[in-house]
């Protein structure tokens, strides 16, 4: 089976062009047919660990090229959705500079944990510098009525070593603690989405999306009207079973130039 019309794919990051710091092989040769071919590509990543620069960088590292306009992440979507809501700009973040260099480039500010009387945002990412004075400084803050953002609610990301705790496994954390439900703004929210095919300049009929999860990216794709494809690498195996779900399913990101056509 073959996906017709497709004009742009929306590609995730982790577990789909790489593992860690390790390139699915062959996927920068992959991504070059693509642009051959006409295709225009989007990255779009829930982990919001690195800033869009440096997405360009690694990608580069990898020998695949990328601009900054193609790379989307959940921290620059959180910091968006905290400028545009206009109450605040005072962030305690239990994440790392992905999101904060991103919010202060916005305009916002971020607090230190003793600051957090002040804030009007706790924003939760992937935090691997995480402490229990991070944690007990949001959980106030919280408590007090700052209001509780998540980049996403991902449980684990695929690492080289395995499968490792991600943003959301730390915001059921702080759920749990003070009762309260985080926001989250990552795929599979529908605005993420919006905003990956705004990027593209392609309408919803001309674009796919790509990555190695059923809950975040096959179902980013749904909430926009875009058909999906799943690749088995990264957490696929945590999938398998809801694989049904997705429009194609193809080995590696290395299938995709065969996998479709833009006519």
């Amino acid at each position: 089976m073959k996906l017709k019309n497709v004009k742009g794919l929306v590609l995730d990051l982790d577990g789909c062009v790489y593992v860690g710091n390790t390139p699915v092989e062959g996927a920068a040769d992959a991504l070059r047919t693509l642009r051959d071919m006409g295709v225009k590509l989007v990255f779009l990543t829930n982990n919001s660990t690195l800033t869009r620069k440096q997405y360009v960088e690694k990608l580069s590292r990898m020998g695949i090229d990328a601009a900054e306009t193609e790379v989307l992440t959940s921290g620059v979507v959180a910091a968006k959705f905290i400028k545009n809501r206009r109450k605040g700009v005072n962030i305690l973040p239990v994440a790392e500079e992905g999101f904060t260099a991103e919010a202060v480039a916005l305009g916002l500010r971020i607090l230190s944990p003793n600051d957090w009387k002040q804030a009007d945002y706790v924003v939760v990412g992937l935090d691997r510098n995480l402490s229990y004075e991070k944690l007990a400084k949001a959980c106030l803050a919280i408590r007090a009525g700052a209001f509780f953002l998540a980049t996403n609610l991902d449980h684990v990301y695929p690492a080289e070593e395995g499968f490792l705790p991600g943003a959301g496994s730390i915001a059921a954390l702080l759920s749990t603690a003070t009762g309260v439900k985080p926001v989250s703004v990552g795929k599979p929210e529908a605005e993420t989405s919006k905003q990956a095919l705004e990027l593209l300049g392609l309408s919803k009929d001309e674009v796919a999306f790509v990555g190695d999860r059923v809950d975040t990216d096959v179902a980013a794709a749904k909430t926009v009207g875009c058909r999906s494809i799943l690749v088995k690498t990264g957490a696929y195996k945590l999938f398998k079973h809801l694989s049904d779900q997705a429009e194609l399913v193809v080995e590696s990101i290395t299938d995709l130039p065969q996998a479709i056509s833009v006519e």
